[in-house]
C-alpha cells in the first residue's frame, strides 16, 4: 500500500510541532496547514499522512479529525487510507477546554488505473515479420505465442481452436506495429497485422477470429476503456468487397461483440448502413463491470454457413485497467 506524507511546517522557527511552553489557559490554539493543503490529490487505496503544525497546545489539548463529517481519529497526526474516488472534506478540530478551532481542506481521490500500451523492448520482440507466415505466429514456436502485461496482469494466448498446429490462423491476439494506408491493394491476409492510421504510439494488438484477453485465474478487474481500429485488410474489404464478401459502403453491417465472462456484453459497429469505422476510436467498457475474461467475436449481414464473410480482424490499444 502506498503512503502519501504531507507535513505542514509552522511559520515561526522557534515553534515545535507541538508547543507546550509559555501557554496561558485562555490562549486559542493555532493550526498551521500551509499551502500544501490547497491542492491534495492521491489515488484510491493510498494512505495519506497529515502532520499539521500546532501553536498554544499542551498535554491537555484534544484533537479530532473528521472526513466528510465522520469522526475518524483523535490524534495530532492523521493517517487516512483513501477509499473510492471522489472529493473528501477533511476537518481538524483542536480544543483547549472550551476553546476550539477548526480548519478544513479538500482531498481529491482519483482512481488507481494503469494503461496497457504495448510499448517497450519485450513487446517489440512479439512483432512478427513478415505479417503472414512469420516464424513467431506460424512457425514451430507459434503454439507458445502469448503475452502478459506485468502491470495490469492482462494476458492472452493463441486460441488453438484447431489444436494449435496452424498458429495465428486459428485465432489470437498478436502484437504489431505495421501501418499501411493502402486499403485498396493491401486488403488481403498478407497485410493482416496492419492498421490504416497510427494512433500516435508505436505498437498495438491485432485480434483475429474469436480471441480473448484475460486476467490470472481468480482475478477480476474493471477494464475501463480501450482504443480500437479497423485493420487495413478488414477496412479494405468492408469498403470495396473482395469477390467473396460484399462491400458495406452503402448498406449492411459488421459488428464487433465484446463479451465478459460475467455475462455482460457490448456491441460495437465497425460498419452499419454506410457508416464505417475508419480510424481509432475509444470504447467505454465500464458497463461490463469487473471481468476475468473478455472475448471478441464478429458477425455481420453478409454471412455464409461459417459466419460472417468479412475478415474478422480489428486492432486495439491503450487498455485502461482499474487496479
Amino acid at each position: 500500500m502506498k503512503k502519501y506524507l504531507v507535513s505542514f511546517a509552522i511559520l515561526a522557527m522557534s515553534m515545535a510541532v507541538i508547543t507546550s511552553c509559555s501557554k496561558d489557559e485562555d490562549e486559542t490554539p493555532v493550526i498551521e496547514l500551509g499551502a500544501a493543503a490547497d491542492n491534495l490529490t492521491i489515488a484510491e487505496g493510498e494512505t495519506l499522512t497529515l502532520t499539521p503544525g500546532y501553536i498554544y497546545v499542551d498535554e491537555n489539548t484534544t484533537y479530532k479529525w473528521f472526513v466528510n463529517g465522520q469522526l475518524i481519529s483523535s490524534t495530532p497526526t492523521l493517517q487516512w487510507t483513501a477509499p473510492a474516488a471522489g472529493q473528501y472534506e477533511i476537518v481538524i478540530e483542536v480544543a483547549n477546554g472550551d476553546i476550539a478551532v477548526q480548519k478544513s481542506f479538500v482531498v481529491t481521490v482519483v482512481e488507481n488505473t494503469a494503461t496497457l500500451t504495448f510499448e517497450g523492448a519485450s513487446w517489440n520482440a512479439l512483432i512478427d515479420s513478415p505479417q503472414y507466415n512469420g516464424t513467431l505466429l506460424y512457425g514451430d514456436n507459434a503454439y507458445n505465442y502469448g503475452w502478459v502485461d506485468q502491470t495490469t496482469a492482462l494476458a492472452s494466448v493463441l486460441t488453438k481452436a484447431w489444436g494449435g498446429t496452424y498458429g495465428y490462423s486459428e485465432g489470437g491476439v498478436a502484437i504489431s506495429n505495421y501501418i499501411d494506408a493502402n486499403i485498396t491493394e493491401h486488403a488481403t491476409y498478407e497485410y493482416q497485422l496492419a492498421v490504416p492510421e497510427s494512433n500516435g504510439s508505436q505498437n498495438f494488438a491485432v485480434v483475429y477470429c474469436d480471441a480473448s484477453i484475460y486476467f490470472p485465474e481468480g482475478a477480476s478487474r474493471v477494464i475501463k476503456s480501450m482504443d480500437i481500429s479497423p485493420t487495413t485488410y478488414e477496412l479494405g474489404v468492408v469498403l470495396n468487397g473482395d469477390g467473396y464478401a460484399a462491400s458495406l459502403a452503402e448498406s449492411g453491417n459488421l459488428t464487433l461483440t465484446i463479451t465478459a465472462d460475467n455475462g455482460q456484453s457490448l456491441d460495437v459497429d465497425l460498419a452499419r448502413d454506410g457508416n464505417i469505422l475508419r480510424t481509432w476510436k475509444t470504447i467505454d467498457l465500464t458497463s461490463l463491470g469487473a471481468v476475468n475474461t473478455l472475448t471478441f467475436t464478429m458477425d455481420g449481414s453478409d454471412r455464409s454457413e461459417y459466419g460472417t464473410k468479412h475478415p474478422k480482424y480489428f486492432a486495439f490499444d491503450n487498455v485502461v485497467v482499474k487496479l
